[in-house]
């Protein structure tokens, strides 16, 4: 399926500088709310470097295109609105406003597209700030590890449902995000930091959310399932508050751990469905068919 140049170059060489620059950034620097999206944000910009390379795409010129660049100008705003010296209507202030960047980028301007584009970029935006803003909340009522845990687990789930019900090429795409999501998730877990986990999830929600996002609206019927994953770690909740919160740590983590494969599960058994017994997603609209074939993702 994935070649094993994509492999090397694509996955692996992101992870690995994640990693690496996080552990650097843990151990050069005071502050740490910022770790965790720097990091994310080298290891996605070397693997879509590395896949534009050569291959005549230098600037986006679709929706699709411009999800890696979201994800990267995210990993730029989301620790600022984080700082512990903001109200909590400047930090709303912050993420409506990368929110409402991404969805300008990602929402195509097609005739037929349902809901309407300005009804779907205030939907987007509303999403994307909610997720957000809960998965910020979360962070600081359970774990950072299992955060950081349940981010690349939907970044890699999210990647490989796209490549199965979807696109190869675009899959690759979106599995460059989920390694440099990996790499930071593994330094985080080693090195846990709440601070660094909270300023990864404005990226997170806006980078995942939007290859799930574009994918989902591309054929026709559109994937609906793809949709619900980026918020599959908000079932986590349920282990922060009311009487699973009581139990002790390892079976809390345990019962937490559990609900969200199964909402992984879940939603993936949806949209595999989805694509079994809907109609032929690369057969429909000429829009949406032509840009298929014309993504040029990928040497």
């Amino acid at each position: 399926m994935f070649s094993l140049d994509f492999i090397l170059k694509g996955t692996v060489a992101p992870a690995v500088a994640a990693f690496v620059v996080a552990l650097l950034l843990k151990r050069g620097s005071d502050g740490s709310r910022g770790v965790g999206a720097v990091a994310y944000a080298v290891g996605q910009t070397l693997g879509t470097v590395w896949m534009l390379y050569g291959s005549g795409d230098g600037f986006p010129t679709r929706n699709l295109h411009w999800v890696p660049w979201v994800g990267i100008l995210a990993a730029a705003i989301g620790p600022t609105a984080v700082a512990i010296g903001l109200t909590a209507l400047e930090r709303w202030i912050l993420t409506i406003l990368a929110a409402t960047a991404a969805a300008i980028l990602l929402v195509p301007q097609w005739p037929d597209l349902w809901p309407p584009r300005l009804i779907s970029i205030a939907l987007f935006v509303l999403v994307a700030f909610s997720v957000q803003r809960l998965a910020d909340r979360l962070t600081q009522r359970t774990s950072p590890r299992l955060i950081a845990l349940a981010m690349a687990g939907t970044a890699l789930f999210a990647a490989m449902l796209i490549t199965a019900s979807f696109s190869l090429r675009v899959g690759e795409a979106a599995l460059i995000t989920a390694a440099a999501l990996s790499g930071t998730a593994v330094a985080l877990m080693i090195w846990p930091d709440e601070m660094a986990v909270r300023g990864l999830c404005l990226p997170y929600v806006l980078a995942v959310g939007g290859w799930c996002y574009v994918t989902a609206i591309e054929p026709v019927p559109p994937l609906i399932a793809l949709l619900f994953l980026p918020a599959a770690l908000l079932v986590l909740w349920l282990g922060a508050v009311g009487p699973v919160s009581r139990w002790t740590s390892r079976p809390k983590i345990a019962v937490s751990v559990l609900l969200f494969l199964l909402t992984l599960a879940g939603i993936g058994a949806w949209a595999w469905f989805s694509t079994e017994h809907g109609e032929d997603e690369y057969a429909s609209s000429p829009t949406r068919a032509s840009s298929i074939d014309d993504l040029h993702f990928g040497r």
